[in-house]
């Protein structure tokens, strides 16, 4: 843990990857979820005629995090671009062309979801941004 500057859940989750991994490099006893420090032994049998291996950590809760993050960040994005396309260019804008301008628009930050585009839209109208005047066509409202 010293050598290589990590915290005891880190090293718990590189411990695992590399006794449960595709390459056990590492062998656990018994083979459980549960980690304490004799529980593994270095597998003298083991031999690759790779130089390197990658090996893959498991999931983080950081990661988790993060991915929050983007999806929120996205989802101001998404609102801020379906603004900006019908109360700049126009008041009133059907429902399909709404969809297409927005994903022009953001394709250049990231792809966006059409699902989390209507999700937006229902969000827009829910807080008074938009309405819906016929079945496809949307209204801002100033």
């Amino acid at each position: 843990m010293a050598q290589l500057n990590l915290i005891h859940d880190d090293l718990g989750r590189l411990l695992h990857s590399l006794s449960c991994a595709k390459y056990k490099i590492l062998l656990k006893d018994p083979n459980t979820k549960d980690i304490s420090k004799s529980d593994f032994e270095f597998n003298s049998k083991f031999t690759d005629r790779m130089r390197r291996i990658k090996i893959p950590l498991p999931p983080s809760d950081e990661r988790k995090k993060v991915a929050e993050d983007v999806d929120k960040d996205r989802k101001f994005a998404i609102d801020a671009a379906l603004v900006r396309i019908i109360m700049k260019s126009r008041k009133v804008l059907g429902h399909q062309q709404l969809v297409s301008e927005c994903v022009e628009m953001l394709s250049r930050m990231f792809k966006p979801d059409i699902r989390a585009i209507k999700k937006r839209i229902e969000d827009l109208i829910t807080r008074d941004y938009l309405e819906r005047d016929k079945s496809n066509v949307f209204k801002y409202l100033a």
